[in-house]
């Protein structure tokens, strides 16, 4: 159930936020060129991740406008190209479900994810298929 999740717009305040980088943190002003660096190949990882996520758990899609979940039958239907993912606006990141793990992963800006978390093992069941996309993942 979409309340369950969110208010409006945004995942609930009662989440913890984990979140999936090409990188193993922020980058910090230093290094922010490294933004303009990004392959479409290392880009893909993140289709990569959610392939594989897809093969294992069942997912849905949240329409925050309609206040819906979708159960995704087809993950490639979901799944931006790396054109359309530089040209997105924020209101149309997506934002997948994982009932069974009760989390959130939204897409976000500068090549990263937030995995939305109760503190009650998503992360360590996502740790491995992280890195097997060749993500890493960090919090605050």
């Amino acid at each position: 159930m979409f309340s369950d999740y969110f208010e409006a717009w945004e995942v609930k305040s009662e989440y913890s936020k984990e979140y999936v980088s090409l990188w193993k943190g922020w980058l910090g002003q230093e290094n922010l060129h490294k933004l303009d660096e990004v392959t479409e190949s290392e880009w893909c990882r993140f289709n990569v991740l959610l392939r594989s996520l897809a093969s294992d758990f069942a997912l849905e899609v949240a329409n925050c406008e309609k206040q819906s979940l979708t159960k995704i039958s087809d993950i490639e239907t979901v799944l931006s190209s790396y054109n359309q993912s530089m040209d997105k606006e924020p209101s149309a990141f997506t934002k997948f479900i994982i009932p069974e793990l009760e989390c959130v992963i939204s897409e976000e800006w500068d090549y990263t994810y937030i995995i939305w978390h109760k503190n009650n093992g998503a992360v360590e069941a996502l740790s491995p298929y992280i890195k097997a996309a060749s993500l890493e993942h960090f919090n605050d």
